[in-house]
């Protein structure tokens, strides 16, 4: 049960990130037609290193620190998008959940 539950938080935290990003890339007004092109290639390099590195499934999946070191980024970077959007008071509470977030994948092995 606790493990579905954090599987379906995980994946929706994931997606968020997408979303972030894609967000990021859209309103970025100065570029002018280049922030659709940024709108879609921001997600898809998140989407893509993910499915590479860190997805469950992947035969090329990183572990331990390495993993850790990757999300931590990854988040790092999302976080930067966040605070760019001018959503500036989400940002604390999003790298909380971030931190709390990799922080329980890489020292509870059970959960994934």
């Amino acid at each position: 049960m606790v493990k579905n539950l954090y599987s379906i938080f995980r994946f929706s935290f994931e997606i968020l990130c997408i979303g972030i990003a894609g967000y990021w890339g859209f309103s970025k007004t100065t570029l002018g037609n280049w922030r659709f092109v940024l709108g879609i290639l921001a997600p898809l390099a998140i989407i893509i290193i993910w499915s590479i590195w860190a997805a469950p499934s992947s035969p090329n999946r990183l572990q331990g620190v390495a993993r850790l070191a990757l999300e931590l980024g990854i988040y790092a970077v999302i976080s930067i998008c966040l605070y760019n959007t001018n959503y500036k008071s989400l940002v604390f509470y999003f790298i909380l959940l971030s931190v709390a977030n990799a922080s329980v994948n890489y020292f509870t092995k059970w959960l994934l």
